[in-house]
């Protein structure tokens, strides 16, 4: 046995052994037994073409899995999975909360149902992963791919979606998402912690999202309605104030926009029933007639705060099914309103295609037409001048001149003559 040959056998029989121990390791920490050690033990994937870290650069390093790995149900929190070939795992319903995602290769990975909170996958390849369910909040994406995910039922609550990659299929879902969570769910919206030249802001709700702090620098604000959102904090350029108001703004207007919109209370005397009312507690009974400077007209208005803070007079929060039908309601009419213009268009280009055919018909009756009375009449005019032009032409021969009919009656005669 040659030297390579014996080097090659030794190399399999090391990696046979890493992987045999690191599945016995791996089963002994899911089952939640500790060694006899009392250590912990942290699974990492084993690659089988793996090179030695020297050898290559991390960026040219190729990993192919051993087969595909199942972590369904299982708990993986804080683990260490940085840069690994996980492509095509099942992470469904696990719990990796803290886990250090960065840079791995999970294309195909199924993470329906899991806890991904405060994971960090920076630089991943998620193209085509699966989300459904998946807890997200406090996740961090940064630089990652997303390409291919569907974005529904998924909480991104704090998530951080900055310099992400993403195809329009992926961008649509994403759109949407945020649309949902501006409208309804305003407070687990942080546009901070968000790409936003990638959304069209204009579909966006922003009157009760949190603008402190958001950088709106490079997005394209037209149609969005300023009027009304507190820009005192957020970086945005007259530019595109100018681009959401369709003109450029006055001096004042540029004042009222760019104030803050949170009025401080005015200074005076108030008393604070808010701990009563909101934890419905009773209370005795306030004698306000030796109250200096109280008036009626103030506890009415007093009075109609507190019944507003009570939430008497205003409409209930939805609940979740009224969100859900809404949510149809919504996706019905604009699948509707998107027909009905499909409708129009086909329609248009019919109407165009009709015109343009009779078009072509009438050049060819036009091309074809039969030549009318004064087309005949100028050629029976051109054909006796013919005529004329032929009898006038005449022949000279020995000084005398002969016409084309004298001439032939004279060769007739006297080839008569001959014979």
């Amino acid at each position: 046995m040659s030297n390579n040959e014996d080097t090659e056998k030794k190399s399999l029989e090391t990696l046979k052994q890493k992987i045999q121990s690191s599945k016995v390791a791996y089963e002994r920490s899911a089952s939640d037994t500790p060694d006899d050690d009392g250590m912990v033990f942290e699974w990492s994937a084993v690659s089988a073409t793996k090179p030695n870290p020297g050898a290559r650069k991390a960026e040219e390093r190729i990993y192919q899995p051993l087969s595909k790995i199942e972590f369904s149900g299982k708990k993986l929190e804080d683990g260490n999975f940085a840069g690994e070939n996980l492509e095509n795992a099942n992470f469904s319903c696990a719990d990796l909360s803290g886990t250090d995602l960065s840079g791995a290769n999970l294309r195909g990975v199924d993470f329906s149902g899991s806890n991904l909170s405060g994971a960090n996958l920076s630089g991943a390849d998620l193209t085509g992963a699966v989300l459904s369910g998946a807890v997200l909040k406090n996740t961090n994406f940064t630089g990652a791919n997303l390409s291919g995910i569907k974005f529904e039922d998924i909480d991104i609550e704090d998530a951080i979606l900055l310099d992400i990659k993403i195809d329009d299929w992926a961008l649509e879902d994403f759109q949407t998402l945020i649309e949902f969570l501006a409208k309804y769910y305003p407070h687990k919206l942080k546009l901070t912690l968000l790409n936003l030249t990638l959304l069209d802001l204009s579909r966006i709700d922003l009157s009760k999202v949190d603008l402190r702090g958001v950088d709106f620098t490079g997005c394209n604000l037209t149609g969005v309605d300023l009027w009304g959102l507190d820009l005192s904090q957020c970086i945005i350029t007259p530019e595109q104030i100018a681009q959401a108001l369709g003109r450029a703004p006055t001096p004042a207007e540029m004042k009222m926009l760019l104030a803050p919109k949170n009025k401080a209370q005015k200074k005076g005397w108030n008393i604070d029933f808010e701990d009563f009312f909101n934890n419905r507690k009773e209370f005795g009974v306030i004698d306000t007639t030796k109250m200096k400077g109280t008036k009626i007209s103030d506890m009415m208005k007093m009075g109609q705060k507190l019944m507003q803070k009570m939430g008497y007079g205003q409409a209930p929060e939805p609940t979740d099914a009224e969100i859900v039908a809404e949510i149809q309601k919504e996706k019905a009419d604009k699948e509707k309103s998107h027909n009905a213009e499909l409708r129009e268009v086909i329609e248009a280009r019919k109407r165009e295609a009709l015109e343009q055919m009779k078009q072509e018909k009438e050049k060819k009756k036009e091309n074809a037409v039969v030549r009318g009375p004064e087309e005949k009449t100028i050629e029976k005019e051109i054909q006796p001048q013919k005529k004329e032009v032929k009898e006038k032409k005449k022949v000279r021969i020995k000084g005398q001149e002969f016409d084309a009919a004298t001439l032939g009656r004279i060769k007739s005669s006297m080839g008569n003559t001959r014979s």
